[in-house]
């Protein structure tokens, strides 16, 4: 007698069960004469699986015995309609059952309780859904998100967490996603989502909620690259500066003149100019900006975009729309809830624009020094702030990589 189990695996969840697709190998082969189970609904809650069933069984007179519902009969037209019957009773209250929970999970998060893993840096406590931060682990979470403000790259973040021997929640080392994965819940800032809307939670976050809004503000705008890339690698304007005939970018370099920013697409583009004194040109400029009366409003936020608003306060519109038409039972869940995770999803970017930017400190008090202390990133995030494009003229002719600053054109940030 062949035993056959696929354990913790529902028969509703649509997943493969390899101790089902293995019964259904024996009955091919006519290897068994009866099919023992549990009840009806343990081998099916799948009407298009149970119809394939039923023709597999009807085709090789193999009998089906159940110990809750006795003999499964589907050689005879009653049968198959008990047989149906059964499958989509089953079925259905598979779906009640799934909405029930999916109700409750949904009235717990609009009432600020946590709902899924704990995020790493808190900890479970006497009451379900109300976490609280892990004195041992809280503390790397907050070293973590002060890194990645200051622009510590990801890997190297998680490279030097492996080294010391801390150990995520799951998996055995910290990677550059791990790391990501962690900043975006809002469960460390006490934040719970709710329909798409993030809400304050019933419990305190192990970073509060202008920290954890800052690293994932520091994140999105930094680009792709320099999320993984060590910050000593960073030149200052490397990717920002452009060719201004082209538009491709210029990454720092070195070649026979000394250190240069060039773009060397090959036969079409060989614009070049001296690095370090362009450095200098662009810090000299940066810091009489900033101590001007008016460089910290230039800085703000742009959370007072018109566009931004209008369109924040569209989406939000759609989302109650939605939403009020899945409460009345006048669309699916199912259907509605894609639509719900996309408007919120839009929402999120529109609300990393508008969260403050975490400035360095000394900014306003004194650029000139404070600019020696900036780690590299925050010289960049800097001066994509202020600038809305910096390029780089051609040299003509002329021999070497040219360090004519005139060939500059730094755009302000309107």
């Amino acid at each position: 007698m062949a035993s056959l189990v696929d354990n913790d695996i529902s028969a509703f969840s649509g997943r493969t069960r390899p101790g089902y697709e293995r019964l259904l190998e024996l009955i091919r082969a006519r290897g068994i004469d009866v099919v023992l189970a549990w009840a009806p609904e343990r081998l099916h809650r799948s009407p298009r699986e149970l119809e394939d069933f039923i023709e597999l069984i009807e085709a090789t007179g193999t009998a089906v015995e159940t110990i809750k519902a006795g003999a499964w009969d589907v050689s005879t037209s009653h049968g198959r309609l008990v047989a149906r019957m059964l499958g989509a009773v089953s079925r259905a209250e598979s779906e009640r059952t799934g909405e029930r929970v999916s109700r409750a999970h949904q009235q717990a998060k609009a009432n600020g309780f946590w709902r899924g893993p704990i995020p790493y840096g808190m900890q479970a406590t006497a009451t379900p859904g109300k976490p609280e931060p892990d004195p041992v682990a809280g503390p790397v979470v907050r070293d973590i998100a002060r890194r990645v403000i200051r622009g510590d790259a990801l890997s190297r973040i998680a490279r030097e967490l492996n080294e010391q021997g801390v150990r995520p929640r799951r998996g055995q080392a910290w990677t550059h996603t791990g790391v990501l994965r962690l900043l975006e819940s809002p469960g460390i800032a006490g934040l719970v989502s709710s329909d798409g809307e993030l809400r304050e939670a019933a419990f305190e976050g192990v970073v509060d909620v202008a920290t954890w809004r800052a690293t994932r503000a520091a994140l999105a705008g930094r680009p792709r690259g320099e999320s993984r890339r060590p910050r000593e690698t960073l030149t200052l304007l490397g990717s920002i500066l452009r060719c201004a005939e082209h538009g491709h970018p210029c990454y720092g370099g070195g070649d026979k003149y000394g250190r240069v920013y060039q773009a060397q697409v090959r036969g079409v583009c060989a614009v070049r100019i001296t690095r370090p004194a362009t450095d200098d040109f662009v810090r000299r400029i940066v810091v009489a900006r900033l101590q001007k009366p008016d460089a910290q409003a230039s800085l703000a936020p742009a959370h007072n975009s018109p566009a931004l608003e209008a369109e924040a306060a569209e989406l939000q519109q759609r989302r109650n729309d939605i939403a009020g038409l899945i409460a009345d039972g006048l669309l699916p869940t199912a259907v509605g809830r894609p639509r719900l995770e996309a408007l919120a999803r839009r929402l999120g970017e529109i609300e990393l624009h508008r969260s403050p930017r975490q400035l360095p400190q000394g900014v306003f008090v004194d650029p000139a020094t404070a600019w020696e202390s900036w780690t590299m990133p925050e010289r960049r995030e800097i001066v994509r702030m202020l600038f809305s494009s910096i390029t780089l003229r051609a040299a003509g002719n002329s021999q070497g990589p040219n360090a004519d600053l005139r060939r500059l054109q730094l755009t302000w940030t309107a």
